[in-house]
């Protein structure tokens, strides 16, 4: 299943495709966390928007991609200096969905706005933001009793998604919230 945030849903003209992690070496290079199950190596040629924009880059192309010790490596036009490359830290890469072919774009799922239940039946809240770690992905859950609620999406504890019904159910694994706030 090929995530998306919910600002970049697949019937919006762009996609986030990578965070950007940090600077690597000293002619711009940057390692991403991909926000997607896209291969890396489709990035190759793509034209990219930095969001949130950077003073000094907005757009550019992937002029290459290879792998780093923890994640792809990726060199932007306009970006060739650590100086430069350190500064888009945390900025997220994003594509046109048209850039893309047609298949990887109808498999996006976004789950912002969908209900987080308790396999129990505790109404948690709703997905308000998809944090892309590296590792796995967290949604941050809000409006329910326990308040805000990290919850990682690992096997473990997302049990079923029924996009339908708009529901998510979850199992609650020890420490992910407040044992006085447990039912």
């Amino acid at each position: 299943m090929w995530t998306c945030s919910a600002k970049h849903m697949p019937d919006t003209p762009f996609i986030a495709v990578a965070r950007i992690i940090k600077a690597h070496g000293l002619k711009g290079e940057v390692s991403v966390a991909l926000s997607t199950d896209l291969p890396s190596s489709m990035l190759v040629d793509l034209n990219v928007w930095i969001v949130p924009p950077h003073l000094q880059v907005r757009t550019g192309r992937v002029e290459s991609v290879r792998p780093g010790p923890k994640g792809p490596l990726v060199k932007i036009t306009g970006v060739d200096s650590i100086e430069l490359a350190a500064q888009l830290r945390g900025h997220d890469m994003m594509v046109r969905a048209s850039d893309l072919p047609a298949e990887i774009v109808d498999d996006c799922f976004d789950p912002l706005d969908l209900a987080v239940v308790t396999e129990t039946g505790r109404r948690l809240g709703v997905i308000t933001e998809v944090i892309i770690t590296g590792a796995n992905d967290v949604w941050v859950v809000s409006g329910g009793d326990a308040g805000e609620v990290l919850l990682p999406v690992i096997d473990d504890v997302v049990l079923d998604i029924d996009e339908d019904a708009g529901v998510i159910t979850v199992h609650l694994l020890d420490g992910l919230i407040d044992e006085d706030e447990k039912l």
